[in-house]
């Protein structure tokens, strides 16, 4: 059953490859699309993140498609939700997400976009060759590659212990970054950061397993940049309360692609396309998509 908003955008839902069902969200264009675009959300997010984005993406030709990952807030599965971050199982979710929305075969182009642990997450796929199907080109919005304040090797020794002896036991990824246990901002729109932290897929508390597997995630970010190839357009934020923007661009310079682009907002928070400079980020998108496509976008 579809779910209008004032958006246009249309709730659906999905059968994973266990037959799970999960809610998305799709932004289509009238007429024919001019390509796909698949997005990942974030710690904490859903696939709704998006709208702003995909509001954007349906009027400039393209058809968006948003999937809320497995483990995560809208995971009908709930003790799954904060439980486990299993990349094999996310990402064969994501691929075959992408192969159910971009048909095999189509000649159109297929985008990927990721937004904090969501890029970080499509980077480890691309750089392992786990899309079936051929990505043209990749959006990585803020890229949790690093975080502002490292955690020490004893922290993540002992958080390393308390997931295998203590798995279940939660905790709140805001301590490791700010060392408090209240969220973090993440956006200048007051309104919509409210929204964040009132969303009923909003998670407080992760499993020390899954801070553990995110966490080895982040540390295998520079080898992950060094194998993806695929042409990147990489944003990050000056503001942002995970990362600082210099880490971000370390991470961009170690891009093993030559095609890749980078933009630093310097006043923006975390959640770029529902901050104050929205408008900028995606220009600057539709910009760098409309350069790759062969049929040019209304713009």
């Amino acid at each position: 059953m579809e779910k209008q908003s004032e958006f246009k955008l249309t709730q659906f839902d999905w059968e994973a490859p266990d037959r799970v069902v999960f809610p998305c969200e799709r932004w289509l264009p009238e007429g024919n699309s001019r390509g796909t675009v698949i997005c990942v959300h974030g710690l904490s997010g859903a696939a709704t993140d998006f709208l702003t984005l995909g509001e954007v993406l349906h009027k400039a030709g393209l058809a968006c498609f948003a999937l809320n990952l497995r483990g995560q807030g809208r995971d009908p599965h709930r003790p799954r939700r904060g439980a486990a971050l299993d990349l094999e199982d996310v990402s064969r979710d994501i691929s075959s997400f992408a192969n159910a929305m971009h048909s095999v075969g189509d000649e159109r182009p297929l985008w990927v976009c990721g937004e904090s642990m969501g890029a970080l997450i499509l980077a480890w796929m691309l750089a392992g060759a786990r899309f079936e199907l051929p990505v043209t080109g990749a959006i990585f919005s803020v890229p949790v590659v690093d975080l502002v304040k490292p955690t020490p090797w004893i922290v993540r020794q002992i958080v390393r212990t308390i997931a295998r002896v203590a798995p279940s036991l939660r905790f709140f990824p805001s301590w490791f970054i700010s060392g408090k246990l209240e969220p973090l901002r993440v956006t200048r729109d007051e309104e919509y950061e409210l929204r964040v932290r009132s969303a009923p897929h909003y998670i407080t508390a992760f499993t020390f397993r899954f801070l553990h597997q995110l966490g080895l995630l982040i540390e295998a970010s520079a080898e992950i940049a060094a194998k993806m190839k695929t042409p990147s357009l990489v944003l990050a934020a000056g503001q942002d309360v995970f990362l600082r923007p210099e880490q971000v661009r370390a991470w961009f310079d170690r891009l093993a692609a030559t095609d890749k682009t980078f933009r630093l907002y310097p006043q923006a928070y975390h959640l770029l396309w529902n901050d104050w400079d929205k408008e900028l980020v995606l220009a600057d998108i539709l910009t760098w998509l409309n350069e790759r496509s062969a049929v040019p976008l209304n713009t």
